[in-house]
């Protein structure tokens, strides 16, 4: 793609261009350092031109009463009680209860009593059989050495 003029560029940020057009100039700013450049000073040029208001007061005066409009909703929110369930206290009160009637009943217990178990019966993992063997190696060949060297 060839480079794209300045005056293109402050249409791309105008939002003047079509959406294939939008495309293909994004594609370019990807490996075009130039035009990069000429994109960064268009953004610079139309950055500092605002929208004109017909009336600034009339404005000011609509964002004022929408703000007013937020506040009584949030007011008349504030005013609501929250329901029972909705209010942290009653979760950990939930939660504690569960947890004593968990001891109580001896799942607990036996949870642990199943992790024990499951200890017990599984085999030694690959690592230690491998130290193990490793180790009885060594000990045979030091054994082995001692007795040639004494006999």
């Amino acid at each position: 793609m060839k480079h794209v003029t300045y005056e293109e560029w402050q249409k791309y940020v105008g939002d003047g261009l079509a959406e294939e057009v939008r495309q293909q100039y994004e594609e370019h700013l990807y490996s075009c350092d130039d035009c990069m450049e000429i994109y960064l000073a268009a953004i610079e040029a139309g950055g500092t031109s605002f929208p004109e208001f017909s009336d600034e007061a009339r404005f000011t005066e609509d964002i004022m009463n929408e703000v007013e409009q937020y506040k009584e909703r949030d007011d008349s929110r504030a005013g609501k009680k929250q329901r029972f369930y909705q209010n942290a206290a009653f979760h950990y009160s939930v939660a504690a209860a569960m947890t004593i009637v968990l001891m109580y009943t001896g799942i607990f217990q036996q949870l642990i009593g199943f992790a024990e178990e499951f200890e017990r019966s599984s085999r030694p993992s690959f690592t230690n059989e491998l130290m193990n063997k490793t180790t009885d190696l060594i000990n045979n060949v030091e054994n082995q050495t001692r007795e040639e060297g004494n006999g």
